[in-house]
């Protein structure tokens, strides 16, 4: 998710270009993924992540994987609401089913976290 960081630290009063929230969007959308099918440890991406968020994650993966390890994202749009905010949803398939994830990045002092996720 660092990538984005220096495209998205320009002017504060306009909103991000729209290839630079895409770019964040994509990074933060496939690690999440990552984690959720367990290709990658929860550990990686936790110092970009809130505290509820990083416990969420840690709920759904503490038993097993919510997501099928053959999971891919089909499609990652990115909505920038100001130029601290992205909201992105996500399109995922699993073998079997569709399912969305929405989640909400926020620039703070650090650099971008992920502050609301929500798997559907």
């Amino acid at each position: 998710m660092r990538e984005g960081t220096a495209a998205l630290a320009g002017n504060e009063d306009r909103t991000p270009p729209s290839y630079s929230a895409s770019a964040l969007a994509q990074g933060a959308a496939r690690s999440m993924v990552e984690v959720l099918t367990g290709r990658r440890p929860l550990h990686q991406i936790r110092r970009w992540l809130s505290r509820p968020v990083a416990g969420l994650l840690t709920t759904l993966t503490r038993c097993e994987t919510p997501l099928d390890f053959r999971t891919r994202m089909n499609s990652v749009h990115a909505c920038p609401t100001n130029s601290s905010t992205v909201e992105v949803c996500v399109i995922i398939h699993e073998p079997n089913r569709h399912r969305a994830m929405t989640l909400r990045l926020e620039r703070l002092d650090a650099g971008w976290w992920c502050t609301l996720l929500k798997l559907m």
